[in-house]
C-alpha cells in the first residue's frame, strides 16, 4: 500500500513538471510572436526607438516640438503593395513617369517623347524621404486624401498613395489644418527627415495630387546625382516667427506668406585706412556723386574710365539711385554697398564689379 502511495506521488510530481513545462513553452511562443510582431510594424509605424539615430540635424533645444512623433506613415489599413510587373511598367497610357532619388532626397517628373517613351525631364522637385522609403522598383499611385492621419497624430494635405503606408504627401501639420505646419521638419527639406512617406512642399504636393491620377508609376532608385534637371532648393522659415507655422508655396488665401514683405537691412558704412588718415564715404540720397578726398574742396574731374592710375585699390561710393564715376589723388579701399545705380570705379589697374542688391532674396521653393 504504502508503495502504491509512493507511485501515485511521483505520478503527480511528473504531472506537475509537465504542466510547468508546457507553460514555459507557450509563454515563449507568445513573447517570440509579439518580438515578430514589433519588428513587422516598427518598418510602418512611428519608428520612434528606430529614428532616433537616423534622423539628421533635430535641435532639441528648438521652441516646437520635435520629438519622433511626427515621423510620418500612413496609419490606416488601406495599405496594398502596388509594385508593377514587368508588362505593366510598359504602359504609357498616363501623362507623366515620376523618379525619386531617396539618396539626393530630389524627384524628377518625366514626360513623353515622340515614341512614346517617358525620356523627356518635365519638373524637378525637392523632398525629403526617410528609412522605410523604397530602394528599389517601380509602383502605381493608387487613392488620394485632401488631408489624411499620419503615424504620431500629425497630418498631411494633398496625400496620393504611392505603395503600402508610403504616400507623398505636404510637410506635417499638428493638426488638419494648413496654420499648424511643423516649420522645424520643413526647414529639412531636401534631407532625410520622414519616416518613409515622401514629404514635399505644399505647392509640389498638390501639383502631383491634380496632375497624376491614379495608376501612375513611381520608380525608386539612389544617385549621387539629383538628376537632369537638378535639385530645386526650399526657403527656411523656422526663423519667421510671424509666418513660419504656415507653408510659403501653400496658395491658400489666409498664408501670411501672400502679403509678408521681408524687412530692409540696416545700412551699413565701411570705414578704410588706405594712407596716414582714416577716410570715410557718405552717400548722399540721389543725383550721381563723385569721389570725395576727406576735405571741403570739390575732387579734381575725372575722365571716363579713369581713376586713380597710381593706385592699387579702387575707389568706390555708396550711392543711392545714379552713376558715380570716382576719382581722386589719394587712395581708398572699396565700399561695397550700392543701391538701384550703377557704380562705375576707375582705375586702369585696377577693375572690379561689385553687385549688391538691398533685401532678402527668397530661395527657389
Amino acid at each position: 500500500m504504502s508503495n502504491l502511495s509512493n507511485y501515485k506521488k511521483v505520478q503527480i510530481i511528473l504531472l506537475v513538471l509537465i504542466v510547468i513545462a508546457l507553460t514555459i513553452f507557450g509563454m515563449s511562443i507568445v513573447k517570440h510572436n509579439n518580438i515578430k510582431n514589433f519588428a513587422t510594424e516598427a518598418t510602418f509605424s512611428d519608428m520612434t526607438d528606430v529614428a532616433e539615430g537616423e534622423i539628421e540635424d533635430i535641435d532639441v533645444n528648438e521652441e516646437q516640438d520635435t520629438d519622433m512623433n511626427d515621423l510620418d506613415t500612413s496609419w490606416d489599413e488601406e495599405a496594398e503593395e502596388t509594385e508593377v510587373t514587368e508588362e505593366e511598367k510598359k504602359d504609357n497610357s498616363f501623362p507623366y513617369y515620376i523618379k525619386i532619388n531617396y539618396t539626393a532626397n530630389c524627384i524628377t517628373v518625366y514626360t513623353k517623347d515622340s515614341s512614346g517613351n517617358y525620356t523627356v525631364p518635365y519638373k524637378a522637385i525637392i523632398c525629403s524621404t526617410g528609412i522605410a522609403t523604397p530602394r528599389s522598383g517601380v509602383y502605381k499611385m493608387s487613392q488620394k486624401y485632401r488631408w489624411h492621419q499620419l503615424n504620431g497624430g500629425v497630418y498631411g494635405q494633398y496625400c496620393s498613395r504611392i505603395t503600402g503606408h508610403i504616400l507623398f504627401h505636404s510637410v506635417p501639420y499638428s493638426k488638419a489644418s494648413p496654420d499648424s505646419l511643423k516649420y522645424v521638419a520643413y526647414d529639412k527639406l531636401g534631407t532625410k527627415a520622414s519616416a518613409g512617406c515622401i514629404r514635399l512642399t505644399t505647392a509640389d504636393a498638390i501639383w502631383i495630387y491634380n496632375n497624376c491620377p491614379s495608376g501612375t508609376m513611381v520608380e525608386f532608385y539612389g544617385s549621387s546625382n539629383p538628376g537632369p534637371l537638378g535639385k530645386p532648393s526650399a526657403k527656411k522659415i523656422a526663423s519667421n516667427v510671424q509666418c513660419r507655422n504656415w507653408d510659403p508655396t501653400d496658395p491658400d488665401s489666409r498664408n501670411p506668406w501672400r502679403t509678408y514683405k521681408e524687412p530692409a537691412p540696416a545700412p551699413s558704412t565701411n570705414q578704410s585706412s588706405g594712407s596716414s588718415k582714416s577716410e570715410t564715404n557718405n552717400a548722399p540720397t540721389g543725383g550721381s556723386t563723385a569721389g570725395s578726398n576727406g576735405n571741403s574742396n570739390p575732387p579734381s574731374a575725372v575722365e571716363p574710365n579713369k581713376g586713380n592710375e597710381n593706385s592699387g585699390e579702387v575707389n568706390q561710393n555708396n550711392t543711392t539711385g545714379g552713376n558715380t564715376g570716382a576719382g581722386s589723388g589719394e587712395e581708398k579701399e572699396p565700399d561695397n554697398e550700392t543701391q538701384g545705380g550703377n557704380t562705375l570705379a576707375g582705375s586702369n589697374s585696377s577693375k572690379e564689379d561689385y553687385d549688391n542688391s538691398q533685401g532678402n532674396s527668397n530661395s527657389n521653393i
